[in-house]
């Protein structure tokens, strides 16, 4: 990994004193990282029985130590990245951290907010979590933080330092391993992904073997927030329970917004043109479009997709002269070229793409646990949850936060006969019961349903980039 001249040829008699000083020196610097440290006090004693080791063994300790330096150098930059971010002057500039696609939360919040904060004087930046979501942004006109830091002009590094307003969607795990530390003075507004029905955030807790730094990690991104958006005045304990912020704005979701128009050019950057078009299509045949959009598995990730019948499912739709429409959850998405291998009859949303102008072409939504079952009540169409695996899902992958749904919205089927059953009914089991449900769940959780949450979004940005400018 670091094969550079000076490790190319070890030799031990020569090389052993300046590697342990340069232990000791790390060890002296490491006092504060007590993690670091016990792995600096293992080197050193590998070290001490090295003198008559082999040079390939002598290598391997090398390279560690080397990754040891490195480490302990990224943490201590880290550190002093956040204290220059605070100290920071900030301005009237937002930032918007993409997550794993271009998509969801965060896109439709700068999409949205672009034009009407260039009016305000407010400036729009997009950290982009790759170069190909840098190349979709930069294609519509936006200002990105380059994918690589190693592309960062001073002018770059200068538009994070004085951020007022950071903005995300999802837990800030940026590629970029100085992000983070760089907006640190930023007022953190947190906008999440959708209304869960299961534990996350603090409350998603492994066992204790899972302990270590990249979970540390991703609980420390569970807040401290500045603001977290909901949907509900009545969401906030729940939002609690999971993160840490300091005031809850319950002013919807930007992503719904697209639900109550038709999408523009811009809202279908990084959909899949030919699942939209597909969607389209049958619906001017009148023809349904059954979507199905499961979660994701902590545990038997895949595997269960292949016992879920989505072959003789999509059979059942196409007999029907309707069409099936799978998207999976990004998490899982790494999976399509084998399940594409195995179904070749099932149609498969391409990965990495945004979901959302989709949605609203779907004439009925089949789900499981998944929080888009909530988004799609915008659109006033049936709902069909399927849980296949729902035993090994509760007893493995997430425990559930589900009174919310005390009624559910449409019926439920637990295996591929009965969902097919389902498919074949003429109302697809669906009951005024299920309607008045649906109903009943958009009003509860749901403050607002006029496809404005960009609107208010800009009301709690400009909030909060007067109290930067009050308290820096």
């Amino acid at each position: 990994m670091y094969a550079t001249a000076e490790y190319a040829e070890p030799v031990v008699g020569h090389a052993m004193p300046e590697l342990t000083a340069r232990l000791a020196r790390m060890e002296a610097h490491s006092q504060q990282l007590e993690a670091a440290i016990e792995q600096i006090v293992s080197a050193v004693l590998e070290v001490k029985q090295a003198a008559e080791a082999p040079a390939s063994q002598l290598l391997a300790l090398q390279t560690k130590v080397k990754e040891l330096e490195q480490s302990l150098a990224l943490e201590k930059a880290c550190r002093d990245f956040t204290h220059v971010s605070h100290m920071h002057p900030k301005s009237r500039s937002i930032v918007f951290a993409g997550t794993l696609y271009f998509g969801d939360n965060v896109k439709y919040a700068w999409l949205g907010l672009r034009e009407r904060a260039k009016a305000l004087g407010i400036d729009c930046w997009f950290l982009p979590y790759h170069a190909e979501q840098q190349a979709q942004v930069e294609s519509l006109g936006g200002r990105c933080l380059p994918a690589s830091y190693a592309n960062w002009s001073p002018d770059h590094l200068h538009a994070a330092l004085s951020a007022g307003v950071l903005i995300t969607s999802d837990h800030l795990l940026n590629p970029n391993p100085y992000a983070a530390a760089l907006l640190a003075g930023a007022r953190h507004i947190q906008l999440w992904h959708g209304v869960s029905i299961k534990e996350i955030g603090l409350r998603n807790l492994p066992s204790g073997r899972s302990l270590g730094p990249h979970l540390a990690r991703v609980l420390a991104t569970t807040g401290r927030y500045a603001r977290m958006v909901g949907t509900t005045t009545r969401g906030e304990s729940e939002w609690r329970r999971w993160f840490s912020f300091e005031r809850y704005a319950p002013i919807g979701y930007p992503r719904n917004d697209v639900l109550y128009r038709e999408p523009t050019e811009a809202d279908l950057t990084n959909a899949d043109r030919s699942s939209y078009n597909i969607a389209r299509a049958m619906l001017t045949k009148g023809r349904r479009v059954f979507l199905y959009a499961p979660t994701f598995r902590d545990a038997d990730r895949g595997r269960w997709l292949m016992d879920a019948g989505l072959g003789q499912i999509a059979e059942t739709v196409s007999r029907q002269g309707d069409v099936l429409i799978v998207n999976l959850h990004p998490v899982e998405q790494v999976l399509l070229p084998q399940l594409r291998a195995a179904l070749p009859g099932v149609h498969f949303v391409a990965p990495g793409t945004d979901a959302y102008p989709l949605l609203g072409q779907a004439s009925v939504l089949i789900t499981d646990y998944s929080s888009i079952m909530f988004d799609f009540l915008h659109v006033k169409r049936p709902i069909l949850l399927y849980r296949p695996d729902h035993a090994t899902y509760t007893g493995k992958s997430r425990r559930l936060f589900d009174d919310k749904l005390a009624t559910l919205p449409g019926p439920m089927a637990e295996t591929p006969a009965a969902l097919i059953n389902l498919l074949r009914s003429p109302q697809l089991g669906q009951t005024g019961a299920h309607r008045r449900a649906r109903e009943q769940l958009l009003n509860d959780w749901f403050d607002h349903q006029d496809g404005d949450a960009c609107g208010r979004l800009l009301m709690q940005i400009e909030e909060e980039l007067g109290t930067v400018q009050q308290t820096r």
